[in-house]
């Protein structure tokens, strides 16, 4: 892991990991960053070091470079860069991604020395434009509001420092996102249920079924198809596998996610999927003991729908709705009392039109950053 000797005065390097005792060091600093909140979610540090080590299933398609700022000896920022060639084959577009950035307060001048290094490289591959903050299954936007509550699942918490030091490192905003949460209470379920109750007798072929329902192994394969589909040309996207999505996602079938999530099919083809999950809180967040998290935050009673998306020839019928009313319905069943929609972006104004059907508000805001090269 060697220096740049530039970059070495005033106690600061700027290095690349190579070791795993390194990767280790990287996929823990996190836990200095947020370890002092009530409440906050751990990275999959296992995960983490399989990409690093290039042993992850998405493996294939990623170029993926490490890098770590140290003060004095010490790791106060970490990012990787990365080269998708899948996302780049799909969009015919030369752009790096930024993942992993984490960084301690007050460290400005390190993360504006390593930020530089990881941006040169992308460029060192051709890339013409840097992302951060959006990345399928790799990384999500940046909070701009709520910093001190417990995000909702998959989300960022991160410290409102991370703006300045984006902006700082000529990053402009690309995209705003919007994290949507609706109080199951007995008026809202009673619009859900007549929502589920006119799909039903539509007589347009329509069927909404749970992922428990269609047979969960399977469901996992109609939920690649449908929402490669769905997402084709939707921002930020780029395709993937049967074969990667079923080993992330096949140890779910025991848990609420079977039942939470939906498929919809016309005319025995899917033509429409929800991924939808549990609160997770209880056991993926690190609470502080005494700590009460607001029951619209976690603490067991939020659900979120994380994912849903409808095929160019089913859409304008409702799928959507109904099947997030079938979501939300199986959430209060299970004696949830709130249900994220999440994520969605700004100007997705067909899912931000779906989200206010649903009886939803706005609970979170983030943002995606973009710098041209």
């Amino acid at each position: 892991m060697a220096a740049n000797p530039r970059l070495t005065g005033d106690t600061i390097s700027v290095e690349r990991p190579t070791s795993r005792e390194q990767f280790d060091e990287f996929a823990r600093l996190p836990f200095q960053v947020y370890g002092a909140r009530d409440a906050w979610w751990p990275p999959d540090m296992h995960s983490e070091i399989d990409l690093l080590s290039r042993r992850s299933l998405l493996s294939s398609y990623l170029e993926v470079t490490p890098f770590c700022a140290r003060r004095a000896g010490r790791v106060v920022a970490r990012v990787s860069a990365v080269i998708n060639r899948r996302y780049i084959e799909h969009w015919n577009e030369q752009l790096g991604q930024l993942i992993h950035f984490e960084a301690l307060e007050g460290e400005d001048i390190a993360v504006a020395a390593m930020l530089d290094q990881a941006v040169q490289s992308i460029r060192q591959r051709g890339m013409r434009a840097v992302r951060s903050g959006f990345a399928p299954f790799l990384d999500y936007p940046y909070a701009i509001d709520n910093y001190d509550l417990l995000p909702s699942f998959l989300l960022r918490g991160n410290p409102p420092a991370y703006h300045r030091y984006f902006k700082e490192a000529g990053f402009v905003t690309e995209k705003g996102q919007v994290d949507y949460t609706a109080p199951l209470t007995p008026e809202i379920l009673a619009r859900y249920r007549r929502i589920a109750d006119a799909a039903a007798m539509a007589g347009n072929g329509i069927t909404i079924q749970s992922w428990r329902e269609f047979g969960f192994l399977a469901a996992i394969d109609a939920w690649t198809d449908v929402t490669n589909s769905a997402f084709d040309r939707h921002w930020g996207w780029n395709p993937v596998t049967r074969a990667e999505m079923r080993p992330m996602l096949t140890s779910l079938w025991e848990t609420p996610v079977a039942d939470l999530s939906m498929l919809a099919a016309l005319d025995g083809e899917c033509v429409g999927a929800v991924f939808s999950v549990p609160d997770f809180s209880i056991a993926l967040a690190r609470v502080r003991r005494a700590a009460r998290l607001e029951p619209e935050r976690g603490g067991g009673t939020r659900g979120a729908l994380i994912n849903i998306g409808v095929v160019a020839r089913a859409r304008g019928r409702g799928v959507a709705l109904a099947m997030a009313a079938r979501s939300f319905l199986a959430m209060a069943q299970r004696k949830m009392r709130f249900a994220g929609y999440t994520l969605v972006l700004d100007d997705n104004w067909a899912s931000r039109r779906t989200a206010l059907s649903l009886g939803a508000h706005v609970t979170g805001n983030f943002v995606t950053y973009r710098r041209d090269l």
